[in-house]
């Protein structure tokens, strides 16, 4: 991976804020690079780079004592074991490594950044004839701009001037808070929840419980995350996220 330590840094929470923001921006923009984060985060590969890393420079200072010690002729064989001795640590390390990769189970909260790496579709574009005000148009087009701030400024102005498509605008306003560059996860599970009390048999409500899991992921709150899977699984007709939320359920 080229941009290893950088996807490192992340998955270890070390980014600024502005670097986070950064980092983020470039999941969007580079296809290539977003993969490189995915393979990352499955593999959860932090650690086998810490470990690898650890083990490479413990091998290299060994090996730079071995060569500036003077040969001594009488006991050859001694450095050739020091050095085997070492290879196996090293090759024994590395497979502990893989081992703990293998049967371990990736954090929660990364769980959940794997699925909002893809940004749920825009709202339906506005047709001629509809009645909507401005601001809600405003908040569309920064929606699909990716300039998700923008979009909670925007929805928030047009909930005040009138209750039409109310539901809708609660569900998106909960997305736009979860999709922040610094999310605020407490909004965004309120507004989802708002949308589905609006409105509990419109098609937002199961992706409002799919949204809803995952900031709770987010806040590791594990047991309220559980809940709403297991809803978007039974109570979800149209079978959309179904699969995902079942192989998330299982992982947690």
């Amino acid at each position: 991976m080229k941009n290893l330590d950088l996807i490192e840094k992340y998955l270890n929470e070390e980014l600024s804020a502005n670097e986070r923001s950064e980092f983020e921006q470039l999941q969007k923009s580079d296809a290539d690079f977003a993969e490189e984060v995915q393979v990352a985060v499955t593999i959860n590969a932090d650690f086998n780079v810490k470990q690898k890393m650890r083990w490479q420079s413990l091998l290299k200072e060994q090996g730079n004592v071995v060569k500036e010690t003077p040969v001594r002729k009488l006991a050859p064989r001694r450095s050739i074991s020091w050095i085997r001795s070492i290879a196996a640590v090293f090759i024994l390390g590395l497979g502990l490594s893989l081992a703990w990769l293998m049967f371990s189970n990736p954090d929660a909260g990364t769980l959940a950044d794997d699925q909002l790496m893809e940004i749920y579709e825009a709202p339906s574009v506005v047709r001629q004839g509809d009645l909507a005000d401005a601001n809600w148009k405003n908040a569309i087009s920064a929606y699909k701009d990716g300039q998700f701030s923008v979009a909670v400024a925007a929805i928030e102005s047009s909930m005040d001037k009138g209750s039409e498509k109310l539901d809708e605008k609660h569900f998106y306003l909960g997305l736009s808070y979860l999709y922040e560059d610094v999310p605020n996860y407490e909004k965004a599970i309120n507004h989802l929840a708002t949308s589905k009390e609006l409105n509990s048999s419109s098609l937002f409500a199961p992706k409002a419980n799919w949204f809803m899991a995952l900031a709770y992921l987010k806040q590791g709150k594990i047991k309220e995350a559980k809940t709403l899977l297991q809803l978007v699984i039974n109570e979800n007709v149209a079978g959309w996220k179904k699969a995902e939320a079942t192989a998330l359920l299982n992982k947690i």
